[in-house]
Parts: C-alpha cells; structure tokens; sequence
C-alpha cells in the first residue's frame, strides 16, 4: 500500500498565513474576563478557576520561557494564536484529503489547483470566522482545543489512509492520548470522540478488509477505541455514573479486542489515555504548595475530584430551566427557552463570517443585518460542500457531520444555558435571568468544521465551471478568492490590538490597585475587576502589597482560607506612583482574619435571630435580627474586625455594597470607598456631599488619582464606541468619578472645572445625559468673563 503523501508545504504556508493574521490583530495585553486569571495563573503555576486547566498552565508557562521576548500576556497571547494556526493547518489537510473524491476526474493540473485552493479555503473559513478569530488573539483555552479536534480528525484519516500496516494502530493510539490530555486543558475536544468512532465504524463497513483477520482485528480497535473516549468523557466530567458506565464499556471493547486479535491494542490503548489524564496530578501537587493563584485548593484527593465535578458551581441538568435553582422545584426546561437557546445558536452562526460588515437591510435600523446575506452565501456553500463530501467520501462525510451536530446542537441541548446575553428580555426581562456574557466560544467547533464545508461547496462550484472548459478552468482561482471574505469582513470586529481600550484591562487593574494607600485592603466583586488585578500584581509586579478579597470567592471555605494564611507582601515604591509613596507604614505581620476552620465550616448562610453587636475599629456596630448574612459577610466582618484602623480597607466600585452599619465612616477615593477611622469632616470642606454612590466624595484625592494616577487605555483620545460590552462597562466604572467631580464642580459654582471633568467622563461612557451635561457646559463656559 503506498498512500498518497499529504501536501505538508502547503499546510506550513497555511499555518504562516493564519498566524500573520492573528499576529496582526492580537491582544497587545491581558484582556478581561478568564484571561487575566489564566496568564498569571501561567506565570506562577497557579489553579485557575475549576476544572484548573493544568496542561494549558503549564504549556503556557513553557511557552513563555522559551520564548524570551515581548510582554508576558503578548507570549501567552501568542501562544493562543500559534495553536489556532496549527489547527488551520491540520484542516487544511483533512479538506485537502476530503477533496480528493470531489475533484476526480478533472486533468492532474486543475484538480491540484483545486483541491488545494479548496483545502485553502477550508482553513481560511475555519480560522477567520470570528469566534475563532477572536480565541485566537487572546489567552485561552479555546484555541488549544479546537487544534486538538483538528488533530483527531487528521489522524482518524491517516488511520484510514494507513489501514493495513501497523501504523494505522499508532494513529488511532495517538489520538486517544490528545483525548486523554485534552482533559487537562478543556473538555470542548473530547467532543470529537463521538465524530471519530462514527468514523471508525462507517470505514470499516463501507470498505471492510479483505483479509478476515485483519478485518477483525480493526473492529477490534474500533470498539476499544469507542469504550476508551466513553471513559474518557466519564472522567473529564467527574461523574461516577459515567465513569463506572466507560468503564464498563472499555472492559467489554478490550475483551471482545483480545478475542479479534487486538489485545495488545487495549493495552496500550489504557495506558496512554492513563498517561494523558495524570496532568491532573499538577493540580494536587502544586495545590499543597499552596500558589497565590489556587483555586478550590485541589490539595486532596477529595478537592481535586471536586474541581474535576466542578462542585463550586452550582448543579443544571439538561432538563431544567436554567433560570431558577436545580432540584426540586425547577419547573423543567420549557419550549419557549429552547426556541430562545435555538435562536441564541443561530445569532451565533450569523456572527461568523461578516461580523464587521456594517449596515441593516429591509427595514432600516431594525431591518435585517447586512452580515446574514453573507450567512446565508456560507450556509449554501456549506450546504453545496456537505452533498459533495456525502457523494465523494461517505466515511469522512459522517466525520464531519457528526462533529458539527455534537458541537453545534448538541451542545445547545447538553450546556442548557440561560437565555443569551443580548435576546429574549421580552420573556425575561431580568437581567439575572440571562447568561452573564455571549457564549459564542463554546460552539466554535461547529463553525470552524461548517466553514471545513463551504470550503469544500467552493471547490465543488469550481469544479463545475471547470467542466464547462478551459474558460472557466483558468476563472476557478478567483472563486476560490472567495476564502478571504470572513478574513475581511471581521477584521474590524475580530482584532483586539487595532480597538479602542486594547490596554483597557489592564490599566483599569493599575488603577484600581492604586486607589488604595500601601498595604490596603481591596473588596472587589466578580472576574472582571479581579482578574486583572491577578495579572498586575503576580505578572507585572504592580501593587503586590494590595491584598485582593474577591467576594464571589468568599463564599467558598477554601478562599477563606487561603485569605488567613496570606501574608502582606512588601510594598515596592518602584510600582507605584509617587502619590502613595510618600507615607508608607510598616508591613502588616498580622493575618488578614482569624476565623477558625471550624468557623469557616459554619459561614453558610443564615438569618440572624437576634440583633448582634460587633467591635470594628473605634465603632460598635449592630447588626440587626433578621439579617441574612452569606459566607462572604461572615469573612468580610472578620476582616473588619482584625484590620480596621490597622491596615487601609477599601471597596471596589463595582463591590459596592453592605457596608455593615459604618455609612458614616466611608468616603470615596476615585474609584474605591473607603473606611477610615472617624467620620470624614465633611464640614471642613473637601467633600461632594450629595453621595451619587452612597458616600461623600474625596475632591483633593480623587482629582489626584484621575489626572495623576488613573490609565485609561487611550480611550480619552479615542472614546468607547465600537467597544464590546464588557469593556464598555469597565470604562464606564472608569468614568464615574469624573461625572462626580463635574457635578461637585457645578454645585460648588465652577463651570470650567466641570467641563474640565466633563470632558473625559464623556469620552468613557455612552450615557446620553453625560454628553448633553458637556454640551450644555460648552456653551456656558465661553460666555465667562476671566
């Protein structure tokens, strides 16, 4: 048997071509959401937020070791794209070797010009669409698995094309290790399983072996293969049931496979998918030395099977209504939320491929987006692909299918997410109630393998034309130029380093450190204004005495924990600004809290049946019967009580806030409210006293910290529009304290520096009040007399 050998140069220029792309619109730094908490988590081989991610911490770290150039998050970033590259690349040759049946019988020239071309825009299709575009130019997970279902398709076709010889084995081996592995980096590629045993199976009965024994040996494998990927599936979701039921099926594949002559393969299958899951045994081995990043504290066998169940969330069956707490209770998964998560899908798949085309259609500002035109060109050459890849390679054919159906559809049905972040607030009009971001990324495969169609239906159509002569034979490379219109059309929308606030992330985290003196305290609410904060302090250096308390994570017994045996870390003048150096007290040598562990076993929530009185400081407070106190009140009042009139403590704007009876000893910094000791003398003056956020404003401190402290990612030269959510929102909490000193300003009878806060708070945020206020101040100013 002498297989045809894979066009490798025209993968390598694929892989060069696509990662120019990504290079030229990659994330110059951290961005928000996981990739804060994942690029410091890289740098310090920290647990990221369960499952703990372990082969993407350390393939990250590697990465940037090796690669001794350029910021820290730009090698991680970098990273991201090289993988998504690769997986270009092996698309590439699994469209090239799909096309082999679609182009036969045209003459040796034209069928190579086509099949590569096609193969081309295969991979372009995949690689641009924006979902993947936008995995691919920042860090996360989602770019090492989509290279990793590349690389299973890829070898479930060399399986095919070596079939006979014993290398044929080592491919089916090989790709139950990347199943194996794929574990430690996200479950997303263990999808691929079911795609790749349809595979296995239809090849086997389309084009059975000849020769018996060879014939069921392959069988052999092909069922040790299918037990081995449902055990591997059973233990990625940490589920006994599933575990015990792969199990199961593994034993019986391996001993049907001893009897078919295929023993040895399930062996050797067993011990590499084993190989392939110990990269859990980071989590608990670097968990026991207790990492500043170290989430759920997989230190013990029982906490790491409880990150790998991802018990810190909380439980959704694919039969329930998402919106309200699983079990007893749950009303069930209705209709109209499955019509609502369809649809959710489908304004997905529309994003794809002309996500920055602009403009509406028939019916002006709620008409029609321009984009779907263009979604429904790929839909159709999609649709053009799937019949000639059904006509040409049947086997293939159920690869592909499969692989779209389980991470298109199937995963609708399985995530069983909230209604989308930006759909259906007529029949759920609470914001709760929605998913708190779009969840494009988790369908990416779907698109990436659906794009492998239409880059097929674009061959196909060449084809055609090339059976109608010369003519049109010489006009098929310019259909095929028709790969690069996703690369065009998201550009605008799918770059990350040409978008105003590319820094965004990570300046808002220098700012919101240096809201607080030396050696603060800082409550912040949530991943956004925590994640970067990790990134700054463990990556950059910036801030490290801050000592972070994210209250999401104060719920959790291991995070109140984790809080009592941090100790302060030194302030480094060197990162701060000269604002906060110039008094700088001695080093906390106290812990952050004293709770107890049985203490901490008892911080769940409950209402208080009797009025309670606490010391705080100077302060007696009292908080009154009936109160509802959650873990994170429990380790917040414990934090109070050690450190209060001791260390700095300061909330986060976006942790505002129970303030615990202490109202009147919080003032507010920029962007932190702060407790001091004693009532601020608002009398003396110094004070916006109309408390927009609930307490009086710090003029002096706050002017301070905007113009000579703050970083604003280059949005007060450029503004906010064309940002995404997220980043909105974040300069938007960058904004307030600006729209608060120009009402300060206004009251107090200055026009001139309300205009002058004015300005910038307009460049922030979107809020229409704020830019008529700066109109309005425009006109008022100039009429001035000096």
């Amino acid at each position: 048997m002498n297989p045809e050998r894979p066009p490798y140069r025209g993968a390598l220029a694929v892989f060069g071509a696509v990662l120019a792309g990504y290079v030229a619109t990659l994330a110059p730094s951290v961005t928000f959401w996981d990739a804060g908490e994942l690029i410091a988590a890289s740098r310090i081989l920290g647990i990221p937020h369960p499952p703990g991610t372990p082969l993407f911490v350390m393939l990250a770290h590697v990465w940037a070791l090796v690669l001794p150039f350029g910021e820290y998050a730009w090698r991680t970033n970098l990273m991201a794209a090289a993988f998504s590259a690769a997986g270009a690349a092996l698309w590439f040759l699994s469209a090239h070797t799909i096309l082999q049946g679609v182009v036969a019988g045209l003459p040796g020239r034209t069928a190579r010009l086509l099949r590569t071309g096609g193969a081309a825009a295969a991979a372009l299709f995949g690689a641009f669409g924006f979902t993947q575009w936008q995995n691919s130019n920042e860090t996360e997970v989602y770019a090492v698995a989509t290279c990793m279902i590349a690389a299973v398709v890829w070898l479930g076709l060399r399986w095919r094309a070596r079939r006979g010889t014993p290398a044929a084995s080592r491919r089916l081996l090989l790709a139950v290790y990347v199943g194996g592995i794929a574990m430690g980096n996200h479950l997303l590629a263990l999808l691929v399983g079911p795609a790749l045993v349809t595979f296995l199976v239809a090849e086997l009965r389309l084009n059975p072996s000849p020769d018996p024994a060879t014939a069921r040996r392959e069988w052999g494998e092909a069922g040790v293969v299918a037990g081995a990927w449902a055990l591997l599936i059973g233990t990625g979701l940490g589920s006994t049931a599933l575990v015990t039921l792969g199990a199961v099926c593994f034993g019986l594949a391996a001993g049907a496979a001893w009897r078919l002559g295929a023993g040895r393969f399930a062996l050797m299958t067993a011990g590499l998918a084993a190989v392939g899951v110990t990269t859990y045994l980071f989590l608990y081995l670097r968990a026991r030395h207790g990492p500043m990043i170290n989430e759920a504290d997989p230190s013990t066998w029982e906490a790491l099977l409880a990150v790998i169940r991802r018990e810190q969330y909380p439980p959704r069956t694919p039969l329930d209504d998402p919106t309200v707490m699983s079990g007893e209770g749950n009303p069930g998964r209705s209709l109209a939320l499955i019509g609502l998560q369809l649809l959710n899908y489908l304004q997905y798949v529309d994003w794809q491929w002309a996500m920055g085309l602009p403009g509406r259609l028939f019916g002006g500002t709620e008409g029609l987006p321009a984009r779907t035109l263009v979604t429904l060109g790929m839909a159709s050459l999609g649709l053009q692909g799937m019949w000639a890849h059904h006509r040409a390679d049947r086997a293939s054919f159920w690869l592909v299918l499969v692989l779209v159906l389980v991470t298109g559809l199937g995963l609708v049905g399985y995530m069983n997410f909230k209604p989308g972040y930006s759909l259906g607030y007529d029949l759920y009009p609470d914001p709760v109630d929605h998913e708190v971001r779009e969840r494009d990324y988790f369908f990416v495969a779907s698109f990436i393998a659906w794009g492998t169609w239409a880059g097929v239906g674009l061959a196909a159509l060449a084809r055609r034309a090339a059976d109608r002569g010369r003519r049109a034979a010489a006009a098929a490379p310019l259909l095929l130029t028709l790969a690069l219109v996703p690369v065009v059309l998201n550009l605008p929308a799918a770059s990350r380093r040409h978008v105003p606030g590319a820094r965004l992330a990570g300046d808002f985290a220098y700012s919101l450190l240096n809201s607080v003196p030396p050696y603060g305290i800082l409550f912040t609410y949530g991943d956004n204004d925590t994640f970067p904060l990790w990134w700054a302090q463990e990556v950059e250096g910036i801030r490290r005495d801050v000592t972070v308390v994210c209250l999401a994570l104060a719920e959790t017994p291991w995070y109140m924990r984790q809080l009592r045996e941090w100790p302060a870390r030194p302030f480094e003048s060197g990162t701060a600004p000269g604002f906060w150096a110039r008094e700088v007290p001695p080093r906390p040598d106290w812990p952050l809290h004293t709770m107890t562990d049985a203490e901490i076993a008892a911080a769940v929530p409950q209402r208080l049946g009797q009025d309670v009185r606490l010391r705080i400081g100077r302060e007696e407070v009292t908080l009154p019967r009936g109160t509802v106190l959650y873990g994170r009140d429990f380790v917040s009042l414990r934090i109070l009580q050690q450190n209060a009139g001791r260390r700095p403590v300061a909330w986060a704007l976006t942790a505002a806030g129970s303030s615990y009876g202490l109202d009147h000893l919080l003032v507010q910094q920029g962007m932190a409210i702060r407790l001091l000791e004693q009532p601020p003398d608002t009398l003396g003056g110094g004070y916006d006293l109309r408390r927009l956020m609930g307490s009086p404003l710090d003029l002096a401190v706050t002017d301070s910290l905007l113009f000579g402290v703050y970083r604003y990612g280059g949005l007060l030269e450029s503004g906010v529009e064309g940002l995404e959510s997220t980043p909105r929102s974040m300069a938007a909490t960058l904004g307030v304290p600006f729209t608060q000193m120009a009402y300060a300003a206004e009251t107090g009878g200055d026009p001139r520096a309300a205009l002058r806060y004015l300005e910038p708070a307009a460049r922030l945020s979107t809020n229409p009040a704020i830019r008529q206020a700066l109109d309005e101040a425009r006109a008022s100013v100039p009429s001035i007399r000096p």
